[in-house]
């Protein structure tokens, strides 16, 4: 199975951000976005063409979900949040909710080791009955994937597999020895060079996290974050998203 591996450094994606920067005018206003790991690939890429297009440049920033907490919960810099659904709508420091798309959970071995087929509910379910074990965010931390993944192995048909809750990103325990099976956001699997990707979970399973935008009660220019919010959701953005491991919400 051809995954395509989502990439924060595409060289396409450099390219239009240089161009992007060359034709800003200078002074132009700046808008910053927080966005976790797994979509930040497709933000990226789409908020180069949204420079080039209306000359507004686009702080991508953010990283694990502890961390856009906390600077939002301080008043740090931030125009665009980018959250699982479920994160947001607990969030006052997030006005108003755009669904933006779904992430698949991802299924990875350590890079070198044989790649199981997983291209059936029936086969997936194998592969993580034979694997030393399943390595997975721990749900006590809260993350929305930990959360899925959790739901899903508690049911009987995956009474014998063995967890390997983690904090953290699930892949550590790959690299540690603890487990042979990372489940984790597929675009975060799929940038990983130390990982070998089989694939999304079946659909059958319905693991996979909602995305929604909103705009930071601390945003200075609440008019142009929303634009970009907008501009994120356009169907003309449904390839750039794809691409990058997002379904989004114009192509179901």
């Amino acid at each position: 199975m051809s995954i395509p591996r989502p990439s924060s450094i595409r060289p396409s994606s450099i390219a239009l951000l240089v161009l992007a920067l060359m034709t800003a005018p200078a002074g132009a206003a700046t808008i910053t976005v927080l966005t976790p790991a797994s979509a930040a690939p497709g933000v990226r890429a789409l908020a180069a063409q949204f420079t080039q297009e209306t000359g507004t440049l686009v702080t991508v920033g953010g990283g694990a979900r502890d961390k856009i907490f906390q600077t939002l919960k301080e008043g740090g810099p931030a125009d665009v949040v980018l959250l699982p659904t479920t994160d947001i709508v607990e969030l006052p420091s997030v006005m108003g909710m755009t669904p933006l798309g779904r992430i698949a959970v991802g299924v990875g071995v350590k890079t070198g080791a044989a790649v199981p087929d997983i291209s059936t509910p029936e086969k997936f379910r194998e592969a993580l009955l034979a694997a030393r074990g399943v390595a997975y965010a721990d749900p006590a931390a809260g993350t929305s994937a930990g959360k899925v993944i959790d739901r899903m192995l508690s049911a009987p048909e995956f009474a014998r597999v063995r967890r390997v809750p983690v904090q953290g990103l699930a892949v550590t325990a790959l690299a540690g020895g603890q487990a042979s099976i990372a489940l984790q956001m597929l675009p975060e699997l799929a940038a990983s060079k130390d990982v070998a990707l089989a694939g999304p979970v079946p659909g059958t399973y319905g693991a996979s996290v909602d995305f929604s935008a909103g705009i930071a009660a601390a945003s200075t220019d609440s008019v142009r974050a929303q634009t970009f919010i907008s501009f994120l959701t356009d169907a003309k953005a449904a390839a750039v998203w794809k691409a990058n491991g997002v379904e989004s919400i114009n192509a179901r």
